[in-house]
């Protein structure tokens, strides 16, 4: 069956940090004698990401339970073999990572500009599926990719639930109109990404933009959305 209609995960897949999230969680980690690489820091990322629902650093603030978002902070140190610190330096990185994170911006990726104009001319519905826990519209206004896209959905849009649970693919499903089998869905994350979208029968696509997944036999893989095109004509 043909596809018809394109999902767009957003952090690393449409826009990416600025200063970039495991730059500057590598610098913090430097900051507390803690030797820990930008690459290393991706690594430990996306393990968290896999493996917690919550505790993203960028999210804390001093009002909120800290032990959540302590067990992140160790997860990402533990993919590069090295023991968490004592409990009053965690903290103390854990305020140091909200703090720097107050400091970024979005930016859009080079390869999304001239992969959704494709879509759109080639006549695809074209969406967002978020788990930001906020109205999208004014950040994709902010950045230019409103009239790029037909709709975004985020767990605002769906009683709070978020990728990789259903309701928010199921949602990305009735405002394109279009049934599963005609759908891809393209993501960073295997869980969140991959494992949501192929729950309700839409095709994912993992973009893998720092090649850490060179390995990846589960899903379709690309390392640009420059690759989407020829990918969806063959899929097609």
């Amino acid at each position: 069956m043909p596809i018809r209609a394109v999902f767009f995960d957003w952090m690393n897949t449409l826009v990416r940090m600025e200063p970039n999230r495991h730059v500057l969680s590598a610098e913090v980690c430097q900051e507390f004698g803690v030797n820990l690489s930008e690459r290393d820091a991706l690594r430990g990322i996306y393990a968290a990401e896999e493996e917690m629902l919550g505790g993203r650093p960028l999210e804390w603030s001093p009002e909120e339970n800290q032990e959540v978002y302590l067990r992140y902070n160790h997860r990402v140190l533990a993919e590069a073999g090295i023991p968490p610190p004592d409990r009053k330096t965690s903290l103390a990185m854990l305020r140091r990572f909200a703090e720097r994170f107050k400091e970024v911006r979005f930016v859009v990726f080079d390869d999304v500009s001239p992969t959704l104009q494709w879509l759109r001319q080639r006549g695809f519905a074209i969406g967002l599926i978020s788990n930001m826990p906020q109205p999208m519209e004014p950040v994709l206004d902010k950045l230019g990719l409103n009239n790029l896209l037909d709709f975004a959905v985020s767990p605002l849009d769906v009683n709070g639930k978020g990728k990789p649970e259903a309701p928010i693919f199921l949602e990305a499903l009735r405002r394109s109109g279009v049934k599963p089998e005609e759908a891809l869905h393209v993501g960073d994350e295997h869980f969140s990404d991959g494992t949501g979208a192929r729950s309700v029968g839409i095709t994912p696509v993992i973009i893998d933009r720092y090649e850490l997944f060179a390995s990846l036999r589960e899903y379709h893989r690309i390392t640009s959305l420059a690759e989407l095109p020829a990918l969806v004509d063959t899929l097609s």
